[in-house]
């Protein structure tokens, strides 16, 4: 439990009273009543501790903090619903990171990862001392299991299956080659090994061999903007026409494109765009490997 734990608040109390698992607090949940208000509270009091703590701790050699924080003073909605997404997160403030070591982040995740869940478990065990408990390795090492991100195509496939039923013909996106239940694979636009992402934006339909030869490899920019249209087409017909995806399409493309505004209505230009862009990134950040079809 929190007891003994200075940056523990009420909302985090809370948290674990309700228990709201850590899978929930994910981009797109949705969230009301008290559950609502104990993460408003949470996510407030962990602004604060950072800001606090570590962001003024940490400081260049010469002075200077070298992580700026700035805490919103706009008021949080405290008694209706709310969903985890880009305008909630933003009524708490911000934290500007140098570029550098931002950069540094991305390309050594590799190496800092693990020392930073080391230095995670000695924080534990020092904290159980201070409640006056022992962790044993036994205990403490399952919570520190990471949890992987499961690949989940299934609303895409079945949007495929919806417009076949309705006539629609459907080509890959990559080779224009018609698709069908027996060739069908549902392609993660940026490989899955590379950006683990299932968001619907980045799910389009392939050809198995189209796929097979994709292989872990990043669109050139000649090959995405080949598929422009046909890209456009199916975020349209799969995504934009049905009754209930639009908002998680744009929910979903906001919170992990560059230059998306949720609150605007999807601009399928925009988006292709805002995907051009993540990709140039990811392959100047991770040196991904290019394929032409």
């Amino acid at each position: 439990g929190p007891k003994g734990l200075g940056f523990a608040g009420d909302g985090f109390c809370h948290l674990l009273r309700d228990d709201v698992a850590a899978m929930d607090l994910r981009i797109g949940m949705r969230f009301e009543g008290e559950r609502a208000r104990a993460i408003s509270r949470a996510v407030r009091e962990a602004t604060q501790t950072i800001a606090k703590m570590p962001a003024h701790y940490i400081t260049y050699p010469n002075g200077g903090q070298v992580f700026v924080p700035t805490i919103s003073r706009l008021r949080v909605p405290g008694n209706s619903d709310l969903t985890i997404d880009a305008p909630f997160l933003w009524l708490f403030g911000e934290l500007e990171i140098p570029e550098q070591i931002w950069r540094a982040f991305q390309r050594f995740s590799v190496w800092v990862e693990p020392a930073l869940i080391t230095e995670w478990k000695r924080l534990s065990i020092d904290y159980a001392l201070g409640q006056g408990r022992n962790l044993p390795p036994e205990q403490i090492e399952p919570a520190f299991v990471w949890s992987e991100p499961q690949r989940d195509v299934a609303i895409a496939r079945q949007r495929f299956t919806d417009l076949q039923g309705q006539g629609i013909k459907l080509r890959c996106v990559w080779t224009d080659k018609p698709l069908k239940p027996d060739n069908l694979h549902i392609d993660h636009c940026f490989p899955w090994s590379a950006w683990p992402c299932d968001d619907l934006w980045n799910l389009l339909p392939s050809h198995k061999e189209a796929n097979i030869k994709k292989g872990g490899r990043l669109p050139s920019a000649y090959t995405l903007e080949q598929a422009k249209d046909k890209i456009q087409q199916w975020w349209e017909a799969a995504y934009q026409q049905d009754e209930a995806l639009p908002v998680r399409f744009r929910r979903e493309a906001a919170a992990s494109l560059p230059g998306i505004d949720e609150s605007d209505k999807a601009n399928l230009e925009d988006i292709y765009s805002a995907v051009s862009l993540r990709r140039m990134r990811l392959k100047h950040d991770q040196q991904i490997p290019e394929w032409l079809p």
